[in-house]
């Protein structure tokens, strides 16, 4: 899962669960969404549209693709070695997806439901505390002070007094 936000022109992936390479909170990829001015020839300039094949056009319902050029982030395991190489966003319908070139590895993105965000959360969360005892023992500890905070609040709040929510 990542967080895309902007600054100026450029697309910024950000993980949101990670990997046993990129961990979260990591830059994934970066894409500069503005058409490229050419330095020769003064001309805007772009990576030109993936044609599609008949049967991708009806798959998709377009013939082009657009794609914008980009540089997406590789590691070893436990971010090792981290550094960017050339990409490419390719916009596919509501779709995207990032193409490491290099490696020829891609990744198509989209908008996921409240409840798979929730869940690939919740996901992440326990594998995180999984990895680390202490931090198992201080979420249960916060639960506990939380439940005991709330517990006080309401018997302070008169919440036991006939007729309060009448």
């Amino acid at each position: 899962m990542i967080n895309v936000t902007y600054s100026g022109d450029t697309m910024i992936a950000t993980k949101i669960t990670g990997d046993k390479n990129v961990p979260a909170g990591e830059v994934t990829f970066k894409v500069d969404v503005a058409p490229v001015i050419s330095s020769t020839t003064g001309q805007l300039t772009h990576l030109e549209p993936i044609e599609l094949d008949n049967k991708a056009q009806k798959q998709w319902g377009k013939k082009y693709l657009p794609r914008h050029l980009g540089k997406g982030q590789v590691a070893g395991e436990n971010f090792t070695n981290a550094q960017w190489m050339e990409g490419q966003m390719i916009l596919v319908g509501r779709f995207f997806s990032f193409a490491w070139v290099p490696i020829g590895t891609q990744i198509f993105f989209g908008r996921p439901s409240s409840e798979l965000t929730i869940k690939m959360l919740k996901e992440a969360k326990e594998e995180e505390l999984k990895k680390d005892p202490v931090a198992i023992m201080r979420d249960a500890a916060q639960n506990m002070w939380e439940e005991t905070y709330w517990n006080e609040q309401e018997s302070t709040a008169g919440f036991e007094d006939e007729g309060c929510f009448e």
